[in-house]
């Protein structure tokens, strides 16, 4: 048996894989431009980071989460319970830690006293609340640039985390495209080992 038709179809799948494994390396590498033969050679994706960056911030703003939304969360934020909370503590902490309860008559009624204070301080700062939240959402909405902050974000990573970032999602996809390059390198090699015994 002649086993040099074994030689190019495995030839053609080392090459092939790694042709994709390289191809796949240099989206990403070299990070920073290469000056080579007066060609300046960089990485696809570090080239292109800032419109990366900002393909990716639009896409998660308007398919993921935007400022909207965080309005409409904020808008129905019911605080009746955490104001309670709140006001509970401040107060019980005010009138055991205070002198109030020394105070002879003051002493006699703290508990009923507590009780209307609670309920008065609880019910304005509810109302002062309810007031202002339209308004504190409205600016929340307008002031907060969600895209503008993720592409700020995205960006400022450093180049090996945001290669990290990038591969973690597609890993298996890459290994596939790789692979794939070794098949069809398998299958050129195999056709022409068929046609040069066929012909």
């Amino acid at each position: 048996m002649d086993y040099k038709i074994f030689i190019p179809p495995i030839a053609g799948a080392i090459i092939g894989w790694f042709t994709n494994y390289v191809a796949i390396k240099m989206l990403f590498r070299p990070y920073r431009p290469v000056n080579l033969l007066g060609y300046k050679l960089q990485g696809l994706i570090p080239k292109r980071r800032k419109e990366i960056a900002a393909g990716i911030a639009k896409t998660i703003e308007r398919e993921l989460v935007s400022a909207k939304d965080f309005s409409e969360i904020l808008q129905g934020i019911e605080w009746k319970e955490e104001v309670e909370k709140a006001v509970d503590e401040i107060v019980e902490h005010r009138f055991k830690a205070g002198k109030i309860k020394k105070i002879p008559l003051i002493g006699l009624i703290s508990e009923n006293l507590t009780y209307h204070i609670k309920y008065l301080l609880t019910k304005e700062v509810i109302k002062h609340i309810d007031e202002k939240k339209g308004s504190f959402v409205e600016k929340f909405h307008d002031k907060v640039n969600m895209k503008e902050m993720l592409v700020t974000r995205i960006d400022n990573l450093d180049i090996k985390r945001f290669e990290a970032l990038l591969t973690d999602f597609i890993a298996r996809e890459l290994r596939h495209i790789e692979w794939l390059g070794g098949a069809l390198g398998f299958v050129i090699g195999l056709i022409q080992v068929g046609i040069v015994y066929l012909l």
